[in-house]
């Protein structure tokens, strides 16, 4: 199924890509800004620097101070949020396509002179926001440290995937002024940025509000990719078990695999859909359903450049213990990899995920952040319109190949958390 995504590409003087995909069908309009950094581009001791940055972004600028940044967009029926990856970070805003002039200045504000407004005290009132949010979503909570430990393990401390986006708690505390002035000089560029927008507009007109509003910013550089080499298959097996304030143990198992600019990383997700998608799935149907030995068992992708991870999360029944919910995950990893996978379950999941992105197809935002996602990422913002097609070609025995390739013990790491008090590494 090859779609019709019509786009315009087109690069401003100073290095800016723009992106813009015209449907009139509803008078909305989104915008979408990535920058070209993330936390693959700090280094030990200076982590969750990318995170922290997007925060200092929503503290104003001279132009735009506090809270009005916000109180422009929603006060006009718009939302905005941003969000930052290991590889990059973004913010987007989606609202009446009459006042996209609007959104286009607040970004070119943000871009052009956010340094200049940068204090000592938005920089305190902000790390303490992250600390916090550190604190709820990974300290504080029940399993938060199993990402955070399963990367440790995973890849080597100078790879830029050992550590958490949100960074530690004394990286944050030992971050500076200087430090995030110089992030934003080195990756807040036009250069190392692509804007898409999508939606009811009139691109003559938006032509002419990009080069006012982002035309004379100074270009800067794009930002260089992380040099490391990593062999995604067979590095040996590791294990690490910690305790936590948790009434129930829970099972992590992590393989490597092929980085999201692969080619079988489509496999992968087509594999990980037959084992964990709904209740139909593999997983579910023999660890929950048939002969339940676990509360929750499923599997997702951790898609990273280079190098991602397929992992599978179960949590035993109370009666269960975490030894034979380890034995039953690995018996149905087995049988895939020995008996590999039925015609029926590629087509099923296969039309599943030919819905899914219809569906997702239908929406001005996702379509903005899919193709600055191709552009970004793979260079190619065309990949928009062959994404099911690469579906489609999926064979049986790729799956099966990859499995065998990839789902074995010398390829993986382990954490189990068990109730308790004490962590032990």
């Amino acid at each position: 199924m090859h779609l019709n995504i019509a786009f315009e590409s087109f690069r401003l003087d100073n290095g800016l890509t723009v992106i813009l995909h015209r449907d009139t069908t509803i008078p909305i309009v989104a915008v979408n800004l990535w920058y070209n950094v993330g936390s693959w581009n700090e280094r030990p001791g200076k982590t969750g620097l990318a995170h922290l940055f997007e925060h200092m972004m929503f503290q104003g600028t001279r132009q735009v101070p506090g809270e009005m940044y916000f109180r422009l967009i929603q006060s006009r029926g718009g939302t905005m949020n941003g969000a930052t990856s290991f590889n990059r970070t973004t913010y987007h805003e989606t609202l009446p396509s009459h006042h996209l002039e609007m959104a286009l200045w607040l970004e070119a504000d943000r871009m052009r002179s956010l340094a200049d407004a940068l204090t000592q005290e938005k920089l305190d009132n902000q790390r303490s926001v992250v600390k916090n949010e550190r604190r709820q979503q990974v300290d504080n909570q029940p399993y938060g440290l199993w990402l955070e430990k399963t990367l440790e393990m995973a890849y080597p401390g100078e790879a830029p995937y050992h550590w958490p986006i949100i960074g530690y708690m004394d990286d944050l505390d030992g971050a500076t002024l200087d430090d995030v002035r110089a992030f934003f000089y080195d990756y807040y560029c036009p250069a190392n940025a692509s804007l898409v927008i999508a939606g009811d507009m009139d691109t003559d007109q938006v032509k002419k509000w990009l080069d006012h509003y982002f035309g004379d910013i100074p270009s800067g550089a794009r930002a260089v990719e992380p040099r490391w080499t990593w062999h995604v298959n067979g590095t040996g097996e590791k294990r690490m078990i910690l305790t936590d304030r948790v009434h129930l143990p829970r099972l992590h198992i992590s393989y490597h695999v092929p980085g999201l600019e692969e080619e079988s990383f489509t496999t992968a997700e087509i594999l990980n859909a037959i084992l964990s998608s709904g209740k139909s799935s593999r997983l579910y149907d023999q660890l929950v359903f048939r002969r339940p030995v676990a509360r929750e068992a499923y599997s997702f992708l951790l898609p990273l450049l280079r190098s991602g991870l397929l992992v599978f999360i179960a949590t035993p029944l109370p009666e269960t213990s975490v030894g034979q919910v380890e034995t039953a995950l690995q018996q149905e990893i087995d049988r895939l990899c020995q008996d590999g996978v039925t015609e029926n379950e590629l087509h099923r999941i296969k039309n599943q995920l030919t819905a899914y992105k219809v569906r997702e197809l239908q929406n001005v935002e996702y379509i903005a952040n899919s193709l600055n996602q191709h552009h970004s990422l793979f260079g190619d913002p065309e990949r928009i319109n062959t994404e099911l097609e690469k579906y489609r070609s999926v064979t049986r025995e790729q799956v099966e190949a990859f499995a065998r390739r990839y789902l074995h013990k010398d390829n993986r790491v382990v954490l189990t958390i068990l109730p308790g008090t004490e962590e032990k590494l």
